[in-house]
């Protein structure tokens, strides 16, 4: 019970501090669009604080079903536990979507709405044999590491700082491609949540299938390498 609280806070302050910083920047910024690299600082940032902070307290910080997913594979929490995550990261996200609706709608209302604020957008939203592959790879990349972190005798802090790190790095490499997802939850909550709060029509759901179905491919790929190491 002590993780999935923690799952539901920390996805909650995760998305939360992710997608409000991105509306935030792209205020101030706008009508120019942010670099990959300011991206990359915000969300890998956005998670790191999270990551401290239900690590001291509850001892968890995945975040994301694909690695919840992994550490039940790997025999680190129970499958009831995985179920428990998933849907407390559910309520999480959609909490999130809702604080991006509240900053949006009351102090920014000027900047013109976009899905982006909620949900990811490719750069070219046809391409999808490249927007899946990078999906995919970057997913793969967090799987191994925490597969392969979680079997390395540093302390706790160390890892969560390297995971970030590494999150940074993946993210200001593909979020210009894909939006960087990387998380089904990450994107699907948000992008019901626009869909069903503003305009269905904008909220490109026969894109969904790559930040849907890549992560969870790339998680399973991940999975699969990690047992050879």
């Amino acid at each position: 019970m002590k993780s999935l609280l923690g799952e539901f806070i920390g996805t909650y302050i995760m998305l939360s501090l992710g997608l409000v910083s991105s509306v935030v920047v792209n205020y101030f910024l706008f009508p120019k669009h942010q670099n990959r690299f300011l991206t990359g600082f915000y969300w890998g940032l956005s998670i790191l604080i999270p990551s401290f902070i239900t690590t001291i307290f509850f001892g968890t910080a995945g975040f994301n079903p694909v690695v919840s997913l992994t550490l039940a594979v790997s025999g680190k929490i129970s499958f009831w536990i995985f179920v428990g995550e998933v849907i407390t990261q559910i309520f999480g996200a959609w909490l999130a979507s809702l604080t991006v609706k509240l900053v949006w709608s009351k102090w920014l209302r000027s900047l013109p709405l976009n899905l982006n604020f909620y949900a990811t957008v490719p750069r070219n939203i046809n391409n999808w044999r490249a927007n899946f592959g990078w999906e995919i790879f970057g997913t793969f990349l967090i799987v191994v590491n925490t597969q392969t972190s979680s079997n390395l005798q540093s302390p706790w802090w160390i890892k969560t700082i390297w995971s970030s790190i590494l999150m940074t790095i993946i993210i200001s490499v593909i979020a210009p491609i894909t939006g960087a997802a990387f998380n089904p939850t990450r994107d699907i909550i948000p992008r019901f949540f626009f869909s069903r709060t503003y305009d269905k029509r904008l909220s490109q759901w026969k894109y969904s299938i790559v930040p849907l179905l890549g992560p969870i491919i790339g998680g399973i790929l991940g999975i699969i390498f990690s047992f050879f190491l």
